[in-house]
């Protein structure tokens, strides 16, 4: 039962989420509708417990999860979150035809979420954004990454990103690097210390994903409301 595996829940594998604890639960319920990768659940719950503590004492915003397939980072970090105030919108071109199957089942083990969570299609230069929202990616691909930043720091809202596909092969100085991936994601921290950021470099286990550096970003500047 590795927690990266890319094979999808079915019902079999709720044993292995047997617990009363919001993992387990929420496990069970990914597990009943049979359709969504083990690799995608542990992502989002590594990737929002993290982004949690690092806003513990800031108030809470809209999160707006871009490129976000299922959507289940931005509901994770809605049940993470003492607010039952906050929603969330999960942004993504091309939304995965079960999206809805598995909002769904997890509105249904967590009756609270009902009505806080909207799905849009859109390119994620459509979105319309704001300073207090707290803008999140899970793995947007190569130069979505960057977008996904360049995003949020023309707005000036805190971002968390966890960087994928990172595209190299424009990049002959980082040929003899040993990890040309670290460097590129070292850059987009200090663009976004450039733009005013603050920046903590976070990673989720290796076991979940290979790919597993998380960026956090809050702006310097911010006002206590929206810090």
């Amino acid at each position: 039962h590795s927690p990266g595996s890319r094979n999808k829940l079915s019902p079999s594998h709720a044993r292995h989420y047997p617990g009363d604890g919001l993992l387990d639960t929420l496990g069970r319920a990914i597990c009943a509708v049979d359709c969504l990768p083990r690799k995608e659940l542990h992502e989002a719950w590594e990737m929002a417990t993290r982004i949690r503590r690092w806003l513990a004492s800031t108030p809470s915003g809209r999160v707006v999860d871009l490129c976000a397939g299922y959507g289940l980072l931005a509901q994770v970090l809605l049940l993470l979150d003492a607010d039952v105030r906050s929603t969330a919108l999960a942004v993504d071109i091309r939304l995965p035809k079960n999206h809805v199957l598995v909002h769904d089942a997890v509105v249904a083990t967590f009756p609270n979420l009902a009505g806080r969570v909207t799905f849009q299609r859109a390119r994620l230069e459509d979105v319309d954004l704001g300073v207090g929202d707290v803008i999140v990616s899970a793995h947007a691909c190569g130069a979505l990454s960057d977008a996904v930043l360049s995003r949020a720091a023309a707005v000036g809202a805190r971002v968390a990103l966890l960087p994928c596909c990172h595209l190299t092969r424009w990049r002959p100085d980082l040929v003899d690097r040993a990890d040309p991936a670290a460097r590129i994601d070292e850059e987009r921290a200090m663009w976004l210390v450039e733009r005013g950021y603050d920046v903590t470099v976070d990673t989720i286990p290796a076991n979940v994903s290979a790919k597993n550096r998380l960026l956090l970003g809050r702006p310097r500047a911010a006002t206590p409301q929206q810090a």
